[in-house]
This record gives C-alpha cells, structure tokens and sequence, in this order.
C-alpha cells in the first residue's frame, strides 16, 4: 500500500490518516505507555505501508555466505516523532525456502535505526538507500544449485516491530520480497539496483544512488 499519489482527494485524506496514526505510534512509543506490539497492533487496520520505508530487492550473496536486501527511506520525516529527540528502527527478517517439501525457515534478522533530516541538521538525499545483510549457510546453497535445486529467499521488512519467525507475517509499515537472484559481490548488488533504476526500463533513476550512497546497516 503506497500513498504517493496526490491524484485525487481520496488518496489525501488516507495519506493524513496514515501520517496522524504514525505520529500517534511514536508518542505512544516514546511515551513508553504501550509496549511496541501493542502500538502497531493500534494500525492493524493498515498493512504493507511503503511511505516511509519500502524493501526494494533482497539476494542471496555465497560467496560472502550472506543474505542481503536494499531498502529505500523516502520520507524527511516521520521516524522520529514530535519531540524530535528518537529515532525509530527498521527490521528485516530473511526466510530461505530450501525446497526440501517444508516451509520457509527463518535465517536471520537485521535491522538499523533511522531519524528525522531535521536531527542534527542533518539533510539526506532523498530516498536514501540501506544494506542490510545477516549470515546462511551457503555450503547448503551451493549444495542445492549442484542438484538442479533453486531455493527461495524471502525478505520482510518493518518498521519499529520485530517481524514474526512466520514466514506469513504481514508488516503494517514495510512490505516483503521474493527471490531466487544470486550475486557474487556487494558490488554486484548496487550495479543490479542500479540497472533496475534505469530510466530505459521505464523507472524512475536514481542519481544519488552509488556505492558511497549505501549505508551498511546491521551487517552481521
């Protein structure tokens, strides 16, 4: 669910209600008047909200015995909450599905902790972009591929809650992706999202994202 558009007076008025509900999450956080599963129990009526934050491409990387994903900030604000003083934190939890007649099974968990421009007088471009990566068995993997078997990898991404161990868990703020793409370089990684972004491909480009433009966050 993305609130980009400005199209029509519907898509406001879901955009300030959504804006108003994540204020409201962030007092109640900070406030420390609602554990944090209670607070995005609150916006249970939402789901898979992509304003702020969006998971844009996850992969598995052997050669570094790693699972990565980039995921994009696209908002100035709303991670920090009125007073301005918090910053809030982004998790993605990695499932690989090994193709062996059982379900996803959690692999790891990364995350990394995001505040308002205005802290600091700190001024990013926008979005800005964020590795993160956690470590799987790639013995296994290569194991797999030598077999003739692909195994899936799936990548979760939410904002200020702990995704499930479920493989099925819906974030409120975040989305998830599905993957079978292979890298054999973090290099490899920005020039295939680099590639994606190309204006040719009918995408909106990206000039502010190059290797220096990434933030390793939570690399395990």
């Amino acid at each position: 669910m993305d609130y980009e558009g400005r199209g029509n007076s519907s898509n406001d008025h879901s955009l300030n209600e959504l804006m108003l509900t994540r204020n409201i999450l962030l007092a109640h956080l900070f406030a420390a008047k609602l554990a944090p599963s209670e607070v995005v129990r609150y916006a249970r009526r939402y789901t898979t909200v992509t304003h702020w934050e969006e998971l844009l491409c996850a992969v598995f990387n052997p050669n570094a015995s790693s699972l990565m994903a980039v995921v994009g900030i696209r908002q100035a604000d709303g991670y920090s909450g009125i007073l301005r003083k918090h910053g809030s934190i982004e998790y993605v939890r990695f499932f690989v599905d090994w193709r062996d007649g059982m379900e996803m099974q959690a692999v790891g968990l990364s995350h990394f902790r995001v505040c308002d421009n205005i802290d600091e007088g700190i001024k990013r471009t926008l979005p800005s972009y964020h590795l993160v990566s956690c470590h799987f068995d790639a013995g296994r993997y290569n194991r797999l591929l030598n077999e003739g078997v692909q195994p899936k990898l799936r990548a979760v991404l939410s904002w200020n809650h702990v995704p499930d161990m479920d493989d099925g868990f819906t974030p409120v703020f975040g989305n998830q992706v599905d993957s079978q793409i292979s890298i054999d370089s973090q290099q490899e990684l920005v020039s295939l999202f680099t590639t994606a972004e190309d204006p040719s491909a009918g995408m909106t480009p990206n000039p502010g994202y190059l290797p220096s433009s990434i933030v390793e966050a939570g690399l395990q």
